[in-house]
């Protein structure tokens, strides 16, 4: 199969406008610095279609990126691009790993589910000293055509890659009695994600900051190589 990609609309497979402005900002400032074709980047919500979410029950977030992208390259006949991205915390076994964006249970507006998986979280390491609260954000991309090789055949896998970044959990006197964390940038962990480089969590930086180290900034870049490679 022949893919034509310079120009194209990009469908990222999430209802998240965070992630289109992250991967966005990204793409958009490694375009300025080079003469590669540009790619525009939609979610899901600029669709005019109402499209149920998959079962992500993978166990590994490469697994569940290809499952998402080949799920919506289909149902949107879109070239889409997929992200699972989570926080592994050592002393906790890699927990809540993929299970990171559910992992409290917890329903309603993602600023609840996000309180709700940081008092979780919080609540988890109460026992463990700073020095073994260490963990990463980690963030797997994969692109996918919206047709295979063969006619009725789910989408082709274009690349998969990986970004992650290192850093430590706030405690609990770090993080407040309402575990509110530090920082107003971000989403999700970002308030409890503190990295020793920065003196920061990744929610204090600013965005152009956190896109130069970040988990999903890191996957970002390396998918723009992949891009215009294929284009």
């Amino acid at each position: 199969m022949f893919v034509t990609l310079w120009g194209m609309k990009i469908l990222l497979a999430s209802s998240n406008p965070h992630k289109v402005q992250e991967i966005s900002a990204v793409w958009e400032s490694l375009s300025d610095q080079n003469t590669a074709p540009a790619f525009e980047l939609v979610g899901l919500g600029t669709l005019a279609l109402s499209i149920d979410e998959p079962v992500e029950d993978q166990p590994t977030f490469e697994a569940n990126a290809v499952l998402k992208a080949r799920y919506y390259a289909k149902a949107a006949s879109m070239l889409t691009l997929a992200d699972d991205s989570g926080l592994e915390v050592d002393a906790l076994g890699g927990e809540p790993g993929v299970h990171s964006a559910r992992y409290s249970g917890a329903g309603g507006p993602r600023h609840v589910v996000d309180q709700a998986n940081n008092r979780l979280l919080i609540d988890r390491l109460a026992d463990t000293p700073p020095s073994q609260r260490t963990a990463r954000f980690v963030c797997t991309m994969a692109l996918v055509a919206p047709e295979g090789k063969q006619p009725g055949q789910v989408g082709m896998v274009l690349a998969v890659v990986r970004g992650s970044i290192e850093g430590r959990i706030l405690t609990h006197d770090e993080a407040g009695s309402d575990v509110r964390g530090r920082g107003e940038h971000g989403f999700g962990y970002d308030p409890l994600f503190f990295v020793a480089k920065q003196d920061k969590t990744t929610a204090e930086l600013s965005p152009q900051q956190k896109n130069a180290i970040s988990h999903r900034g890191r996957a970002a870049r390396l998918m723009w190589d992949r891009l215009t490679s294929l284009a």
